[in-house]
């Protein structure tokens, strides 16, 4: 039911709701499709708004989502580039680091059912790419290693340098 008033520039809508209720919406000076048009607006900014930050709650990952065993595979990409790589089983153990913002990463292969110290090394959140990042290098190769975690779930690469060839990808599943 709707009643306008008698000013020409106040629209009253009057909605029956339930038995008694009654909502009252006044619209000074605004035509009704106007008023639906603006509403809808609104709402498609406050819902854009949501998802903005949600999206932007996920890039700013904090150490404890990575803290915890991980077991999994680290399996070769290329080995024109990195002929001596091998598949491996891998049991990774991240701790919190000893600098605020980081994580502390020891990386065992599992070879004959034993597991044998690869290395460690600390890794930190690299906002650009969107993973825990770091750099690794040694006599024979220099590599940087990108993880991403999706809950109990992580996966990553590793990337020769300078080159940027893949030749790693990490499957794992927290314990």
């Amino acid at each position: 039911m709707s009643h306008k008033s008698e000013r020409p520039n106040d629209r009253i809508d009057l909605t029956v709701r339930s038995a008694d209720v009654v909502e009252e919406r006044i619209w000074k000076g605004v035509p009704r499709r106007v008023g639906r048009r603006a509403g809808w607006t609104v709402s498609v900014l406050v819902l854009a708004g949501c998802v903005l930050r949600v999206s932007s709650a996920s890039d700013d990952s904090k150490p404890t989502e990575l803290v915890g065993t991980w077991r999994g595979a680290s399996t070769c990409t290329d080995r024109v580039a990195a002929p001596a790589c091998r598949d491996e089983v891998v049991v990774y153990e991240f701790t919190v680091g000893a600098k605020s913002g980081t994580v502390h990463w020891k990386a065992d292969k599992v070879v004959d059912g034993q597991r044998q110290l690869m290395g460690e090394m600390d890794v930190v959140y690299d906002r650009d790419d969107k993973c825990w990042k770091a750099e690794f290098i040694s006599a024979r190769v220099h590599s940087v290693w990108c993880l991403v975690v999706d809950g109990d779930h992580l996966t990553g690469t590793a990337r020769l340098l300078p080159g940027k060839e893949t030749v790693r990808r990490i499957h794992a599943r927290r314990d």
